[in-house]
């Protein structure tokens, strides 16, 4: 599977524009990757599990499923067909 580990500002949830793709077998080999790639431990981090998030001192990190979205097609894909519907 294929993650993207997010950096986003605290205060507002906005992207920071740091971010990490990691391709590991679960949500919590992600975290680990990710400590790993911050040259942090588990010790130094503040994980909550039910929306991925990821403290490590003043950042805060969230984990997400890339793959899914790499399958998606775009909305204009989707919608050519509809466009061109007539109702009689």
């Amino acid at each position: 599977m294929t993650f993207k580990a997010i950096e986003v500002e605290a205060a507002s949830g906005q992207r920071t524009g740091r971010e990490y793709t990691l391709d590991v077998a679960s949500r919590q080999a992600a975290v680990e990757a990710l400590l790993g790639m911050l040259g942090k431990t588990s010790a130094d981090a503040q994980v909550e599990p039910s929306r991925t998030l990821v403290q490590v001192d003043a950042a805060l990190w969230t984990i997400v499923d890339a793959s899914a979205t790499a399958l998606r097609e775009s909305s204009s894909l989707r919608r050519a067909g509809a466009k061109h519907k007539r109702v009689r």
